[in-house]
C-alpha cells in the first residue's frame, strides 16, 4: 500500500510539473505570435558593452558592482587561464570557499565555514550547487567535469529567497555557453604529467529560423598521481570520465524563448577511491587520534609505529616523514558513476510580466568502493574474519598482506524531479519577482563501513524520499537614484520519509536495527542491552524515538531585507539581513553502532532543521575602469547547526549552537595595458559550542570545519604583443592558515597553514584562432590534505587525502567559425 501511495504521489507531482510547463508553453506561444519587442535588460547590455562583469545573482542579469551580495565571478577566459576542468578547481580563485572531498564523487563546498561533513549520499549540502538552472541535490552530484562554461558565480552568504533551497552557506552557479546564431566552436587538447589527456570541444550554430544548438563535451583520463608500490597494483587518484552537454534553443520572437538542456557524465572504474596516505595513529585519553612516530608505541592497539593491523613502512607514511603521494593499498578502489540531466526552460513576456518556467529531471547511478587505508591487505570476503596476515595474491606473493583495516562502499540510485515557475515585473523604480518551486528526490541506497581485522562487517540498506514545496517573492524598490530597498520572503515545506536497516552478524558486535514508518526494532546478540530483542510498542527499552520520526514534515520561513545606498555611480554601500534555513533529515550511518551505543544511535537518527541569521555590511567601489575594491563584514548566528560527529562506529548529525564573524575583501586592478592584478583575503572567527568528544564525557567548543582564520588568493597576469600575436605570463596563489577538517578537531584532523602557487605561459595568434599554453600547478610541490578522517579508534589510522603534487601540462586550443 505504501508503494502505491508513493507512486501515486510521484505521478501527481509529475503531472503538476507537466501541467505548469504546458501552461507556460501555451501562454508563451500566444505571446510569441504578437512579435512584440522584448524590454530586455538594458543595464546588463550596457554593462557587457562597457566590459563590466555581469551576474545573475538575483535571477536576472545585472552588473556585479550593482548587486548587494558578496559574489565572485570566474569568466570564460579566466576559467581557461586557470586550467579549471573540475568543479572543485574553483577554490583556487574564489575567497572564503573551500571543499571537502575524499573522491570526485563526494564533494561538499564550504563557504565562510558553512558546510555539511556527513558523507551520506542522501544528504543535501548547505552550499547549493547549480548547473545552469539545475539544482544538484546530492553531495555525490556536486563534483562534475567542467567544460565550455561562460562563467562561474559564487554567492556567499544565505540565499533565503530566490536561491532558497538549503542555501544557508551560499550558492555556486556553473553557467554554460549558449547556442549562437552563427556557426562557431573550438577544440582543446591538454596533455600533462601522469599521462593526463583532456580533450574538450564544442560546436554551435543555427538549425533554422529562430532555432540554434550547441553541443559540447569533455574526455579526461590519466594514470593517477598516487604511486602504488605493491607489485601488480595500479596507481591511484586517476581520472577516467567523460561528459556531454547539448543545448537546443528556440526563439521565434523577442518575447518567447524555449531552451532544452541535456547533460550526461560517466565514470567507469575511475580510480578516485581509497586515495589515502598511510598514517598510523593512536587514540589519546579522549579517544582522538594522534600521529605516531616510527618508534612510538600504542597501548590501545599494542603496536609500535604501525596501525592496528601491524603494517610498518615509514617510507609511505607522510606523518612519519614518508612520501605523501605513495600507497601500498590493494583491493578494490574505484568509482562508477552515471549522471543524466534534462532541463526545459521557457522565458516569455505575458501581459507585462516576464515568465520563467524551469522543468528539470536528473538521475544518478553510483557505486563507490575503497578497500584499505594504504597498507597491502588480504582479499576481503564478506562475513569472514580474515587471518592477521599472509602472503599477498600474485603477482605480489613476496609481499606480506594484512587483515583489512577498512572496507567502505556506497551505492546510490536517485531520481530527482523539480518544477519552478517564476514571474517578474519591472517598472521605472520597482522590480518584483515571485513564484513557486516543487521537487521530489527519490533514492535507494546501500552502504558498508567494515573493519574486517576486528570482525566488524555490517551491511546497510535504506531509502529516502523528499517532497518539497516553496513559495517566494522578492521586491526591489528604488526610493531614489541613490537609495534602494530590497525585501523578500520564502516559505518552504519538506515532507521526508526514510526507511533504514543495518545488520552486523559477526560475534562481538552482532546486532541489527531497523527504523522506518512501519516500525522501529533492534536485536542485540551481545547481551549489552536489555531487552536483547525489542520492537516498538513491545515494552521498555530506552528508545524514545517513534516511527513518526521516519516521516517528518519540516517547514519554515526564510527572508531577506536590504538597504542599498549609492552615493555615486561607482560606489555601492549595502546593509543586509538574510535568514537561511536547511531542512532536517536523517543520519543513516554506513555502519552499525557499538552495542552500548545502540539506543543512543536510534534516538538520534533524526535531526532538526538548521537556521542561519546573517547580518552583512558591504562596500563595492569601481575606482577606475577595470579596477574594483569590494569589502564585506558579516556575522552569522546559527540555531541548531547540523554538526557531523563520530559516535563509536556510527556517524551522527547533532544540532548544536554556532556562530561566525568575518570580513573579506577582493581587489582587481588593471594599472597598465595588458596587466591584471587580483588580490583577495578573508578573516574568520567561528565557534561550535558543546561538541562531545568520543570519550563520551568531554565537551569542547571548536571552530567550524575548514574555517581557517586567514585565507587569501592572488593572481597577476601580463599580456603583451609578440610575433604578430599576444603572449601572456600568469602566476596565481592561494593561502590559508591552519584549520580542522571536522568539528571534533582531533589532533590528526588539524591541517597546518599552507600556500600553493601556479604559473602559466601562453600565446594567442592575432586572429585568436589558435592558442597554446604551458602551465605548472602546485609549483613548489606543497603537500597538503583536502580531507582527513580520524580512524584511530577503529583501525589505528587516519584517512588523509593529499592534493595533487606538482603537475604540468600543455594546452592547445583552436577556435573555428565566426
Amino acid at each position: 500500500m505504501a508503494q502505491r501511495i508513493k507512486h501515486s504521489s510521484q505521478t501527481a507531482w509529475l503531472r503538476l510539473g507537466a501541467s505548469i510547463a504546458s501552461v507556460a508553453l501555451g501562454l508563451a506561444a500566444t505571446a510569441a505570435q504578437a512579435q512584440s519587442d522584448s524590454a530586455g535588460t538594458p543595464d546588463a547590455a550596457e554593462a557587457q558593452a562597457a566590459g563590466d562583469i555581469v551576474v545573475t545573482a538575483q535571477k536576472r542579469e545585472q552588473r556585479m558592482q550593482d548587486v548587494g551580495i558578496a559574489v565572485s565571478v570566474l569568466g570564460e577566459k579566466e576559467l581557461q587561464n586557470r586550467s579549471i576542468n573540475n568543479a572543485t578547481d574553483i577554490v583556487s580563485a574564489i575567497p572564503n570557499i573551500k571543499y571537502n572531498a575524499y573522491s570526485s564523487s563526494q564533494v561538499v563546498f564550504n563557504m565562510r565555514g558553512v558546510s555539511q561533513n556527513d558523507y551520506g549520499d542522501q544528504q543535501e549540502p548547505p552550499v547549493a550547487v547549480y548547473q545552469d538552472d539545475s539544482y544538484a541535490s546530492s553531495i555525490t552530484t556536486a563534483g562534475f567535469p567542467v567544460f565550455d562554461l561562460a562563467r562561474v558565480e559564487a554567492l556567499r552568504g544565505p540565499q533565503g529567497t530566490l536561491f532558497g533551497r538549503n542555501a544557508t552557506g551560499g550558492a555556486v552557479q556553473f553557467i554554460s555557453n549558449q547556442p549562437t546564431d552563427r556557426g562557431e566552436g573550438f577544440v582543446s587538447l591538454t596533455y600533462g604529467r601522469y599521462n593526463q589527456t583532456i580533450i574538450e570541444g564544442a560546436v554551435s550554430g543555427p538549425l533554422g529560423e529562430g532555432l540554434s544548438v550547441r553541443i559540447a563535451g569533455i574526455y579526461n583520463r590519466d594514470d593517477g598521481y598516487i604511486q602504488n608500490i605493491t607489485p601488480g597494483e595500479k596507481d591511484r587518484g586517476a581520472n577516467n570520465h567523460w561528459g556531454l552537454r547539448g543545448i537546443i534553443a528556440y526563439e521565434p520572437s523577442g518575447t518567447f524563448k524555449a531552451k532544452l538542456t541535456l547533460r550526461y557524465a560517466q565514470a567507469d572504474g575511475e580510480r578516485q577511491a581509497g586515495i589515502y596516505n598511510y598514517a598510523p595513529t593512536c587514540p589519546n585519553a579522549q579517544f582522538q587520534g594522534e600521529f605516531m612516530s616510527p618508534t612510538a608505541s600504542c597501548g590501545y592497539w599494542g603496536t609500535t609505529g604501525t596501525a592496528g593491523p601491524g603494517y610498518f613502512n615509514p617510507a609511505i607514511a607522510a606523518s612519519q616523514g614518508g612520501d605523501p603521494w605513495a600507497t601500498a593499498g590493494t583491493g578494490d578502489a574505484y568509482v562508477d558513476r552515471k549522471i543524466f540531466g534534462s532541463t526545459l526552460r521557457i522565458d516569455a513576456e505575458i501581459g507585462g510580466l516576464d515568465l520563467v518556467s524551469i522543468t528539470d529531471y536528473q538521475s544518478l547511478d553510483k557505486f563507490y568502493i575503497e578497500s584499505g587505508n594504504g597498507q597491502p591487505e588480504l582479499p576481503y570476503v564478506e562475513g569472514v574474519t580474515p587471518p592477521a596476515s599472509g602472503p599477498c595474491p600474485a603477482p605480489a606473493s613476496s609481499v606480506t598482506c594484512f587483515a583489512s583495516g577498512t572496507v567502505f562502499y556506497q551505492g546510490a540510485k536517485v531520481n530527482q524531479y523539480s518544477q519552478e515557475l517564476r514571474l517578474s515585473h519591472a517598472s521605472d523604480r520597482n522590480f518584483l519577482t515571485f513564484g513557486g518551486f516543487g521537487m521530489i528526490i527519490d533514492g535507494t541506497y546501500r552502504a558498508k563501513y567494515a573493519v574486517p581485522f576486528i570482525a566488524y562487517d555490517p551491511r546497510v540498506n535504506f531509502t529516502q524520499r523528499t517532497e518539497s514545496l516553496a513559495l517566494f517573492m522578492q521586491d526591489e524598490f528604488e526610493v531614489s537614484d541613490k537609495l534602494k530597498l530590497i525585501g523578500g520572503l520564502r516559505y518552504w515545506r519538506d515532507s521526508k520519509e526514510g526507511d533504514y536497516t543495518a545488520v552486523q552478524s559477526l560475534p562481538l558486535w552482532a546486532l541489527s536495527l531497523h527504523f522506518g514508518p512501519g516500525g522501529i526494532s533492534y536485536t542485540d546478540l551481545t547481551g549489552t542491552n536489555t531487552p536483547g530483542s525489542w520492537a516498538f510498542g513491545s515494552g521498555t527499552s530506552g528508545v524514545t524515538i517513534t516511527p513518526a520520526a521516519a516521516s517528518p514534515v519540516f517547514d519554515g520561513v526564510t527572508a531577506r531585507a536590504e538597504i542599498d545606498f549609492k552615493p555615486s555611480d561607482k560606489t555601492l554601500v549595502y546593509l543586509s539581513y538574510n535568514r537561511g534555513s536547511k531542512s532536517g533529515g536523517f543520519t543513516f550511518s554506513t555502519g552499525t553502532p557499538f552495542p552500548s551505543q545502540l539506543v543512543d544511535t536510534l534516538n538520534n537518527l533524526a535531526y532538526q532543521p538548521e537556521t542561519l541569521n546573517a547580518f552583512e555590511l558591504g562596500f563595492k567601489s569601481t575606482l577606475a575602469p577595470g579596477t574594483t575594491l569590494n569589502i564585506a563584514a558579516f556575522h552569522y548566528d546559527y540555531q541548531d547547526y547540523q554538526a557531523f560527529v563520530q559516535v563509536g562506529f556510527t556517524q551522527v548529525v547533532r544540532n548544536l549552537p554556532a556562530k561566525v564573524t568575518g570580513i573579506e575583501a577582493d581587489f582587481t586592478a588593471r594599472p597598465a595595458p595588458g596587466l591584471t592584478f587580483q588580490l583577495s583575503g578573508s578573516y574568520l572567527d567561528t565557534e561550535v559550542k558543546g561538541v562531545l568528544l568520543p570519550d563520551g564525557v568531554t565537551l569542547v567548543n571548536n571552530n567550524l570545519p575548514q574555517s581557517p582564520e586567514f585565507s587569501g588568493n592572488a593572481m597577476v597576469r601580463y599580456e603583451f604583443g609578440l610575433g604578430g600575436g599576444t603572449a601572456s605570463l600568469q602566476a596565481d596563489a592561494l593561502f590559508q592558515s591552519s584549520m580542522c577538517f571536522t568539528v571534533m578537531c582531533a589532533p590528526v584532523e588539524r591541517e597546518g597553514g599552507y600556500a600553493v602557487a601556479n604559473t602559466r605561459i601562453g600565446f594567442t595568434t592575432a586572429d585568436e584562432r589558435i592558442s597554446v599554453a604551458f602551465y605548472v600547478n602546485n609549483l613548489f610541490n606543497r603537500a597538503y590534505r583536502v580531507y582527513a578522517f580520524d580512524g584511530s579508534l577503529y583501525w589505528g589510522d587516519t584517512l588523509g587525502v593529499y592534493a595533487k603534487p606538482r603537475t604540468w601540462g600543455v594546452n592547445l586550443r583552436y577556435n573555428f567559425g565566426n
